[in-house]
C-alpha cells in the first residue's frame, strides 16, 4: 500500500494505492486514481530552475522543462543545467536544451531577457 495526496484538482484527495490489486482508495474522482497508478507505475515531474548567463542585467535566468520528465531523471536534468551559460539576450519560451536527457523535454526560458532591462 502507498499513500498519496492527489495534486490534479485543488479537493486534494487522500489516496490509498494497492499495489497488489492496482486499485485506489481515497479519490473523489477518476482521475485521483489514475493519479495513484502514474504516481506509482512511472512518477513524472515538472522542474523549475535557473541557468547561469554571462549578461551583466541577468546573473541567472528561471527556466523549466516544457513537460513533466520521469522523477529518476530530476537530478541528472539539475546537473546538465549546471553546465549551461547564457550568453544571449532571449524572449520568453526560448530553448535552452532541446530534448534533454532523451526525454522529449525541452528546457525554456521563463522570462523574457531584455538588453538595458
Amino acid at each position: 500500500m502507498k499513500e498519496y495526496t492527489c495534486i490534479v484538482c485543488p479537493n486534494g484527495c487522500s489516496l490509498v494505492y494497492d499495489e497488489l490489486t492496482n486499485t485506489c482508495k481515497g479519490n473523489r474522482c477518476p482521475r485521483g486514481a489514475k493519479y495513484a497508478e502514474n504516481e506509482f507505475l512511472h512518477p513524472m515531474r515538472s522542474v523549475t530552475s535557473t541557468v547561469k548567463t554571462s549578461l551583466p542585467e541577468y546573473p541567472v535566468i528561471s527556466v523549466r522543462t516544457s513537460t513533466d520528465i520521469p522523477k529518476e531523471k530530476v537530478f541528472s536534468l539539475l546537473r546538465e543545467l549546471n553546465k549551461v551559460t547564457v550568453s544571449e539576450y532571449l524572449p520568453i519560451n526560448s530553448i535552452v536544451i532541446k530534448n534533454v536527457l532523451n526525454t522529449g523535454a525541452d528546457v525554456i526560458t521563463t522570462a523574457p531577457m531584455r538588453k538595458g532591462k
